[in-house]
């Protein structure tokens, strides 16, 4: 496989299930083609000589092989069937069977001919095909096969059919992607006088221009007298020793292909998925579930002092969804229609529908409750009660003993309940103090904690609420559809790079 076809290869593999056009059909022919002759003989070139009926093509043939056709006539019978002749018969036969050229047809010129003449030619499989403009519908059908199938053509014109439209039309401006295998060899020349030859190849060469062979080389000859003949044959021994007219004839039809699809793909371009879209998306999403308020709620559920709150359920708006899920499926496939714009939005819609239930499960299998009470809040907590406890006892005792002295009643001195002192001042009104300032300086810090941890939770609850609207956004809708971009990009860069 060369490059051009792997190319080839590479744009109808991606463009599988979503290019569909006729021109699919004739790259899939090429490829084929190209791997059923790749695999046969490389060291083999297969030259075919085409022309009308009465251009001298046979008498080429016989000038260039050295043969005298009427001396083989027996072995061709007339039939739509071409006759080749091999230099250099060994691991030929394969591709002979390929190219359908019967075994009676099949001439092996080292059987026939001194092998030191015709130095150059080893490799080379020449073709004599039946005529083109044949009545018979057979002899056409071989033609027209054998135009797809041989590595290097030389059309043999005459003087007075060379501008035969039919030739022009049919074989030749279909192989426009192919100048470089295809030589055209003006016969006959010897009834013409020189100016009239020099201008019956200029009117040949503008006519090729006009077929789109402006690459292709004229060899003006006669095939009776040997004139111009030196020139086709070095043509061919190039051609044999670089055995290069089958990759070259392999990359012609691979490029033919490739531009007829970039031809029927048109103009059109893709969108695209940016970052800012993705972005614009996630924000559509996280609102579809308010993902703000669930961190809130969560956020105020936190370190609430009652047993253990339950998980929220989460609710997502659909028709939101949808909707920012279509728009960015419009937006990537930008003005692509049918086929891969129609593949695009088919990625979204298949998204659009998923999408809502993946990201409820997604949000849903997120802790919105956490742990609620740590050993430090638990401690805390019990200091604070207990310096409040400890406040209210001094304060107790204090009001006693204050009522006590008032009343008069010497209630505690009968008790024997003693009136303690701290420092010079009473304990009991030390222990209220103390008690009260402790329990109130660690509920405000309580307070204050709670706040920040509160805050902190909102925080991390809305941040991993966030990452998970972002996964599922990346999941079901922005990969697949950069996916489905990528592989409308890969479609189109190898389209260019085998069209090249």
């Amino acid at each position: 496989m060369t490059a051009r076809t792997a190319a080839l290869s590479r744009a109808l593999d991606a463009g599988s299930g979503r290019f569909f056009d006729p021109s699919t059909a004739e790259a899939r022919k090429v490829l084929e083609r190209a791997d059923a002759r790749m695999d046969l003989s490389t060291e083999h070139t297969v030259v075919a000589l085409a022309g009308s009926t009465g251009g001298g093509k046979s008498s080429l043939f016989n000038a260039i092989s050295g043969l005298d056709i009427a001396r083989v006539g027996v072995r061709r019978p007339t039939t739509s069937q071409p006759l080749a002749c091999v230099w250099g018969a060994e691991g030929a036969q394969p591709l002979l069977d390929w190219l359908g050229i019967p075994a009676l047809n099949r001439i092996s010129r080292e059987s026939e001919l001194d092998p030191d003449a015709k130095d150059g030619l080893d490799g080379l499989i020449l073709l004599d095909l039946p005529d083109h403009d044949s009545t018979e519908v057979q002899h056409r059908k071989t033609v027209d096969r054998m135009v797809e199938q041989v590595d290097l053509f030389v059309w043999v014109m005459d003087p007075q059919k060379y501008a035969d439209a039919t030739v022009h039309e049919r074989y030749l401006q279909p192989l426009a992607e192919h100048s470089d295998v295809v030589v055209v060899a003006l016969n006959q020349i010897d009834r013409l006088t020189k100016d009239d030859a020099e201008a019956c190849v200029a009117d040949l060469r503008r006519l090729l221009d006009d077929d789109g062979l402006g690459d292709a080389p004229i060899v003006p000859l006669s095939a009776a007298t040997g004139e111009g003949l030196d020139a086709l044959m070095d043509l061919l021994r190039r051609t044999a020793e670089t055995r290069r007219a089958s990759v070259q004839r392999v990359d012609a039809d691979a490029t033919r292909a490739a531009g007829r699809m970039i031809e029927a793909a048109g103009s059109a371009e893709p969108g695209a998925v940016t970052d800012d879209d993705r972005g614009r998306l996630v924000d559509a999403m996280a609102a579809a579930a308010d993902v703000g308020s669930v961190a809130a709620q969560a956020g105020h559920a936190y370190l609430r002092p009652s047993k253990r709150v339950p998980q929220p359920q989460i609710h997502v708006h659909r028709e939101r969804v949808e909707s920012a899920v279509r728009d960015l499926g419009a937006t990537a496939a930008g003005s692509l229609t049918r086929g891969w714009g129609g593949s695009i939005r088919s990625v979204a819609d298949e998204a659009a529908r998923k999408a809502p239930e993946e990201l409820e499960a997604a949000l849903g299998s997120i802790d919105l409750v956490g742990e609620r009470r740590g050993v430090w809040w638990r401690l805390a907590g019990a200091l604070e009660w207990l310096a409040l406890l400890v406040g209210m006892v001094g304060g107790l005792w204090a009001l006693t003993i204050q009522a006590e002295e008032q009343l008069d009643i010497g209630w505690l001195d009968r008790q024997d309940i003693p009136k303690p002192e701290i420092a010079g001042s009473s304990l009991p009104l030390a222990l209220l103090l103390a008690g009260t300032a402790v329990g109130l300086i660690v509920a405000v810090a309580r307070a204050a904690s709670a706040r920040r941890a509160r805050q902190a939770w909102t925080a991390d609850v809305h941040e991993r609420l966030m990452a998970a609207v972002e996964r599922t956004a990346d999941d079901v809708i922005v990969t697949p559809l950069r996916v489905e971009l990528e592989r409308y990009d890969t479609f189109r860069t190898a389209l260019r790079e085998a069209s090249s």
